[in-house]
């Protein structure tokens, strides 16, 4: 089973990952834990890209993050693909939320020395960056395109219920 795993920042994307590997007992990938050097400096993209098609080869997989320059090398490959499309203060909420759980630490889904903060920069991309045009015109090509395959969650309560669906029966935040 190959699974992606996209959506806008602070979404709940990891957190979903890590459970449905879990349950699936997949091998995941956070894109972010390979995108980031410490200090959240950016790697170059060709490593990134590597090690991500490195880790595709491996058979089953979750893959979390939307890195779009291999979107759709893994959207073909993914045999379900699970689209966090929240609203920008929910997720604003989420990376506040976030903020506190992990102040002054490194969360296991990004490069180690990469401490959790959130400031100017990172709201406005939440609220903004992250969703200018063609970042929203790429989802809805992606919406069209995998329609097959394609699961889209606007909340986290459906995001929940879907994991209970599938025999998660961890906690659940939000619920």
């Amino acid at each position: 089973m190959k699974i992606a795993v996209i959506g806008h920042s602070s979404s709940g994307k990891s957190t979903f990952s890590k459970r449905l590997a879990g349950v699936y007992h997949l091998p995941i990938l956070h894109i972010d834990k390979i995108f980031f050097e410490a200090n959240w400096v950016e790697r170059d993209k060709k490593v990134v890209e590597e090690e991500i098609r490195s880790f595709m080869k491996g058979g089953s997989w979750i893959i979390d993050g939307f890195y779009r320059r291999l979107a759709t090398e893994r959207f073909d490959e993914a045999d379900q693909i699970f689209l966090f499309n929240f609203n920008r203060f929910k997720c604003l909420y989420g990376a506040i939320v976030r903020r506190f759980k992990y102040h002054n630490q490194t969360r296991d889904s990004v490069c180690e020395g990469c401490k959790e903060k959130l400031n100017l920069s990172f709201i406005l991309w939440i609220l903004f960056g992250g969703r200018k045009k063609d970042s929203r015109d790429l989802l809805k090509k992606f919406q069209i395109e995998y329609k097959d395959k394609i699961v889209i969650f606007k909340t986290r309560k459906q995001a929940n219920t879907y994991l209970r669906s599938i025999g998660y029966t961890g906690t659940l935040n939000y619920e």
